[in-house]
């Protein structure tokens, strides 16, 4: 599985931005200042409960040690573990005023494939397994010991580039929305979920289920007494069952591949790179999309379109960039269902021709209709030229205060 946040690990490791256009433009360029080594992080609770904590987790920049702030600010690094599962030996809580009471300031240090979570009225449990390696709260999975809480998080990268945080949805929606100020050389804002998003989105999938008879209703979390806690993305109800006949969703995706494959067996497939990267064209050969830089894409199953990070959208290193930026435009087509019907990605395909064929990604179409921005996938950040940004990210390169509030 892959989240936004694997996708912001590997760019920070290797001090580029990311393989989709939109992330880096207007960002710092190579012969640009470096980044300040902090910024202030403000945490502000904007909710009705005075009980909210935070937790900040990442790798820092420079050393890739694992590491958690404390709510002084300093850095706690994991150390190797006694075996697997072993309790986290400090209480990195980070506690918020009432409402009202105004933010927590901390200096935010460089750090990569980083998140800031909160949780209402309790604090969240977090283990270490040998390697050293932090485990995180795995909200999808009843077993978990947070799987009751209230729980939501944004991502983030601070490197010697820029601050890059964005409002993430590709994993989880949740009834704790989370909104972003990022101020510096620029005064970025994304807005949280508004008021009863969740419920409406539960509701929406809902109705989708008895529509079609996928589980979307499945995605929606709720606690013994019936309450939302969260809606989970597809990718991540069907990772325990990777692999199994009866796993949710299998074959979903698969008649509209066939659809794709068919339309491009006789007619070109172009893909613009954006930037002034290039533009590529494609054609079926066999079972194989061949592009005429010598990029090759297999037929996608379910698994790898939701996930966008298996089969032939499987994020390798070694890929030419123009492979990379392929396989972000093309991922980000067949979860909005444009691929078959606009051969011209993704400048072709408007912003109102997303998710309109009755195989598309409903969870981010939901997610979409019922929230001002956020990614939704693990490519929302691919758009049209010129067309609003659907992806809930801000970055500066000259960062000075990030403001995070939960609402």
């Amino acid at each position: 599985m892959v989240s936004r946040r694997a996708l912001i690990t590997t760019a920070a490791a290797t001090g580029a931005v990311a393989a989709s256009y939109p992330w880096w433009r207007g960002a710092a360029g190579p012969d640009a200042s470096a980044a300040p080594t902090s910024c202030e992080l403000a945490l502000v609770n904007d909710t009705d409960s005075p009980s909210v904590n935070a937790y900040v987790t990442g790798r820092e920049f420079g050393t890739d040690r694992m590491m958690l702030l404390m709510p002084d600010g300093s850095p706690y690094h994991i150390e190797e573990p006694p075996g697997t599962q072993t309790p986290l030996p400090v209480d990195a809580a980070i506690p918020l005023g009432a409402p009202g009471s105004g933010p927590v300031v901390l200096q935010l240090p460089r750090m990569y494939g980083s998140r800031i979570y909160f949780v209402r009225e309790d604090k969240l449990d977090f283990y270490v397994n040998p390697g050293p390696a932090l485990v995180e709260p795995a909200l999808h999975n009843e077993a978990d010991s947070n799987f009751g809480k209230i729980v939501s998080f944004c991502e983030f990268t601070f490197n010697d580039v820029q601050l890059f945080i964005n409002v993430s949805y590709v994993d989880l929606v949740t009834a704790l929305p989370i909104g972003i100020r990022l101020q510096g050389d620029g005064d970025h804002r994304v807005a949280p979920l508004p008021a009863e998003a969740v419920e409406a989105i539960a509701a929406d999938l809902a109705e989708q289920a008895a529509t079609d008879g996928q589980p979307w209703d499945q995605l929606v979390m709720r606690d013994g007494g019936g309450r939302i806690l969260r809606v989970m993305s597809p990718q991540n109800i069907m990772a325990p069952h990777f692999g199994q006949p009866d796993m949710p969703f299998a074959g979903y995706w698969e008649p509209y591949v066939d659809q794709v494959w068919d339309r491009y067996r006789s007619e070109d497939l172009t893909v613009d790179l954006q930037g002034g990267r290039g533009v590529l064209t494609g054609r079926v050969q066999g079972e194989q999309l061949v592009f005429d830089d010598g990029s090759v894409f297999s037929k996608p199953v379910s698994r790898d379109v939701f996930t966008c990070n298996h089969g032939p959208f499987a994020n390798i290193p070694s890929d030419t960039d123009e492979r990379k930026g392929a396989l972000a435009r093309l991922a980000a087509a067949f979860n909005r269902s444009t691929v078959h019907s606009h051969p011209n990605q993704p400048n072709g395909a408007p912003v109102e021709d997303f998710y309109l064929d009755p195989i598309t990604n409903h969870y981010a179409r939901a997610v979409h209709a019922n929230s001002p921005i956020g990614y939704a996938f693990p490519y929302d950040d691919v758009t049209p030229d010129g067309a609003p940004d659907q992806s809930g990210a801000a970055f500066d390169g000259n960062p000075s205060r990030l403001t995070v509030t939960v609402s």
